[in-house]
């Protein structure tokens, strides 16, 4: 009942600031600086519940400002995005993926040195009286970012030496894999190697009299039906060595105009396909194959390369699968590399609230609100000094063991083109070919070009 009586009193306060019964005795200046502003916030993958308590705690200390957050799909965002700026009705506040920061850059604000908000208190406790206090709040410099958070996150959210967002968790790719199909092939402990790896697979891949599959070691080596296949064949390339960019240039097609067979770019593409090669011995999966998620919740996959962010949804669709987590293996346990996969939050340049849209943001990317965030919706944290806790978390802890070497490495205009050049890619290499060795090596060759030509179109 006490607590009723004081959050009905705050609200009581509120209304009369906001409404002007507060402001007498206040100057035209102070008046202005709480005038109400009311911030819409469109995001595609947040939590909207944990984001609308952060809102409400940040109205204690602006209650001028009012929060609106929508949730929009990722299908229909570009658009209406794109309808919302021609109609001069903008939102002020937008999540970004990171490998399309450079596909909205001409309509984001730059995150300027400080911002100018007014600091509000109503004191008294009958005769209320309220105190604005116009403040000039500093926000975060490269350097900070650079200190506080992990690597990639100064590498994509510094664009020119301006800072474009800040995010509330990172992503990274881990191993999920079913328990009772590893028991029921006689496998007392999930696989630590690559090596390992190829073997479970085999083990637990299973075949009809006709030789279709009918039980799945893994989902890997096509594009279409693997929702990451784009991150999967980068992992693999990026843990051969490739270096997929140099500057604003497509790299990962050195050596390629004399393929030779030992190429590192070739070998990572043989590794991902050959899951989907009929004459592989690890093959177990191919074009025709349902969604990769659908059949690992289906108990039909063992094997499934997710973010964190699927074991929700995983165990939303089976939640009686005994279901376990791995890091990503690595190739080369000296030099450990994982994708990263996250969403900034920045300010939209058509914002006519710019000063509290950058000021919410730094509210919510503090590192307190970053961890209350990433335990709310269990993802890894991209600030530093947290990553050493969440790894005792069972769930978090493969997400984070390789969390401060990930990186994203596309920063082009058109992520969607950049992956459907890969998917096509893997389309095509997966066709039957009759010819020699060499001249198979030269179409394979010829294939990764295309896709990296159509790829550099983009950035």
């Amino acid at each position: 009942m006490k607590k009723t009586k004081q959050l009905f009193s705050l609200l009581a306060a509120v209304v009369l600031l906001i409404s002007g019964f507060g402001c007498k005795g206040l100057s035209a200046e102070e008046q202005a600086a709480i005038k109400p502003v009311t911030l819409k916030y469109w995001t595609i993958t947040n939590d909207i519940g944990i984001l609308e308590q952060m809102a409400e705690e940040y109205k204690k200390m602006r209650p001028y400002v009012t929060v609106d957050i929508r949730k929009v799909g990722y299908e229909e965002f570009d658009t209406l995005l794109l309808n919302a700026l021609a109609d001069d009705v903008s939102p002020d506040i937008i999540s970004v993926n990171v490998k399309d920061i450079r596909k909205y850059l001409n309509r984001l604000a730059d995150m300027p040195a400080s911002v100018k908000v007014a600091d509000v208190q109503i004191k008294g406790k009958y005769a209320k009286e309220t105190i604005v206090t116009p403040i000039e709040v500093k926000m975060p410099t490269p350097a900070a970012i650079k200190s506080n958070f992990i690597t990639t996150v100064y590498e994509d959210a510094i664009v020119n030496g301006q800072i474009i967002g800040l995010p509330l968790s990172v992503d990274t790719l881990a191993l999920y894999y079913n328990k009772e199909l590893l028991d029921q092939a006689n496998i007392p402990e999930p696989p630590q190697t690559w090596e390992d790896f190829m073997e479970a697979v085999k083990a637990t891949t299973k075949f009809d009299a006709q030789g279709n599959v009918v039980q799945s070691g893994v989902a890997l080596g096509t594009g279409n039906n693997i929702p990451r296949a784009f991150d999967l064949l980068s992992l693999f390339m990026l843990q051969s060595g490739v270096k997929m960019t140099e500057g604003n240039r497509v790299a990962f097609t050195a050596g390629l105009d004399k393929p030779q067979e030992n190429n590192a770019t070739l070998a990572a593409l043989r590794f991902y396909t050959d899951f989907a090669q009929p004459t592989k011995e690890v093959y177990c999966w191919n074009e025709s194959n349902e969604d990769a998620l659908q059949a690992f919740a289906r108990g039909k996959l063992t094997f499934y390369f997710g973010f964190s962010y699927d074991y929700q949804r995983i165990k939303a669709r089976a939640p009686q699968m005994d279901v376990e987590i791995l890091p990503i293996p690595q190739l080369n346990s000296s030099a450990p590399v994982n994708i990263a996969n996250y969403w900034v939050e920045t300010v939209s340049r058509k914002s006519k609230n710019a000063n509290e849209a950058w000021d919410f943001i730094k509210f919510i990317t503090s590192k307190e609100n970053i961890k209350k965030y990433t335990e709310a919706v269990r993802q890894p944290s991209p600030v530093r000094s947290q990553v050493e806790e969440q790894r005792q978390d069972l769930v978090l802890a493969p997400f984070t063991e390789y969390l401060l070497q990930s990186k994203n490495w596309y920063r082009g205009r058109d992520s969607v083109a950049a992956e459907k050049a890969i998917k096509d890619m893997l389309h095509s290499y997966l066709q039957p070919f009759g010819g020699t060795d060499k001249k198979k090596l030269d179409r394979d060759a010829a294939l990764v070009k295309y896709a990296a030509q159509l790829i550099q179109q983009t950035l």
